[in-house]
């Protein structure tokens, strides 16, 4: 089942990104801060902040920050902050109904765009998940600490 989280789901939304956090390139550099986390993603309820929850359990979430599009102000936008399944839950078609949600909860922001991430740390099938459900490859980021 997916649903909007609420403020009662922020603690296992926060335990489900520290584990994503993990696997990202950032974790290199910056250690995970859970307060920082805790407040980005109690902040999240108000933008879109999906959770998956099989058997009562949340197994998985996607968070995106809705704002009005850099280059077009005129167009509001929604850029994914984060997105996890737990690994339990991964061969299930959780990770698929999450982003079946995503879009209609966007819309209902008022959001005309997704920008959803793929970081070189993320699985190869997220890239090609995105690319069955329409997205298409707009860009390429480089990340340097100096």
């Amino acid at each position: 089942m997916i649903r909007a989280a609420t403020l009662d789901d922020v603690g296992a939304i926060v335990d489900m990104a520290r584990k994503f956090y993990a696997t990202t390139d950032y974790a290199n550099f910056a250690p995970f801060d859970e307060t920082a986390m805790t407040h980005l993603v109690a902040g999240l309820v108000d933008h879109v902040l999906l959770i998956a929850e099989q058997d009562g359990q949340p197994v998985g979430m996607v968070g995106l920050m809705v704002s009005p599009f850099l280059f077009s102000p005129s167009q509001t936008f929604a850029t994914e902050i984060v997105w996890w399944v737990e690994e339990s839950a991964r061969s299930n078609g959780v990770g698929i109904e999450l982003l079946r949600a995503v879009e209609p909860a966007c819309k209902q922001k008022g959001c005309t765009s997704i920008q959803m991430m793929h970081l070189a740390t993320s699985p190869k099938q997220a890239g090609l998940l995105y690319q069955r459900l329409g997205y298409r490859h707009s860009e390429t980021s480089y990340f340097k600490v100096i």
